[in-house]
């Protein structure tokens, strides 16, 4: 594992490098895991919540893989001198997860989106990928009182990867306060994947453009998000002060 992936800190938060070629033997190292752990997308926003939040700076301590999804945190650990892991975006890595997991004959539990699109996801990842092993689903739309059996069919179908999806309260902190309850393996959470399965949802377009055009057109739906420009100029001096720290 120590040969693949390299674990480096971001304003002590940790990041790890690892390539596009060595990600399956990355993912195979995994298999032997004594307990269940999490593969975590990390943004700026979620590295400058974690640096304040106890909480999520455990899950990605505990994570077995956390990928950064931003080119600030790139190019971050590029001025930082630190080894650069490669920026992946999550619906790709999950498509290039499951194919490695299909190879190996592994299997999978879906959670996440409604019962109707859950139960097409699973019809379509069935046909994309037939040597990949579904021993289960459910929507996340489930009741507060459903949750424990859900967490325990879970268990008992002990799935390689549990994937989850949108509509799970606290998103892929509900994988890092329920890991306890799950059999060794690995969880990722990633909002929209299982709705792309489904055919609800179109492919994300991740250019450059398509990008660009989402993060404006979010901010002016939701005004607010402005003021995140303070949570980046923060980013940008906390980054100065550790360059010039070392």
């Amino acid at each position: 594992m120590a040969a693949v992936v390299t674990r480096i800190h971001i304003l002590g938060i940790p990041v790890d490098a690892v390539s596009h070629a060595a990600l399956p033997r990355a993912i195979d190292g995994l298999g032997g895991l004594s307990d269940n752990r999490q593969i975590i997308f990390l943004d700026l926003h979620e590295l400058m919540r974690a640096k304040h939040n106890r909480e999520r700076r455990e899950a990605l301590s505990q994570a077995a893989l956390v990928i950064p999804v931003s080119s600030l945190l790139v190019n971050a650990a590029r001025f930082l001198g630190k080894e650069v892991p490669p920026m992946r975006r999550p619906y790709s890595f999950i498509i290039r997860l499951l194919g490695i997991l299909e190879a190996k004959n592994k299997s999978v539990y879906l959670l996440g989106s409604t019962m109707m699109g859950v139960q097409q996801a699973e019809a379509s990842l069935k046909v994309t990928f037939p040597g990949l092993r579904i021993v289960g689903r459910y929507s996340s739309n489930f009741p507060s009182h459903r949750q424990q059996d859900i967490i325990t069919a879970i268990k008992k179908a002990s799935p390689t990867l549990l994937l989850t999806s949108k509509g799970l309260k606290g998103k892929h902190l509900w994988l890092s306060r329920k890991r306890s309850n799950f059999s060794p393996g690995l969880c990722v959470w990633e909002e929209s994947c299982l709705d792309v399965f489904s055919g609800r949802k179109a492919k994300p377009d991740d250019s450059a453009s398509a990008r660009l055009f989402r993060g404006f057109l979010s901010t002016l739906i939701r005004p607010w998000r402005f003021l995140r420009i303070f949570r980046y100029m923060l980013f940008f001096f906390l980054l100065l002060i550790e360059r010039i720290r070392e």
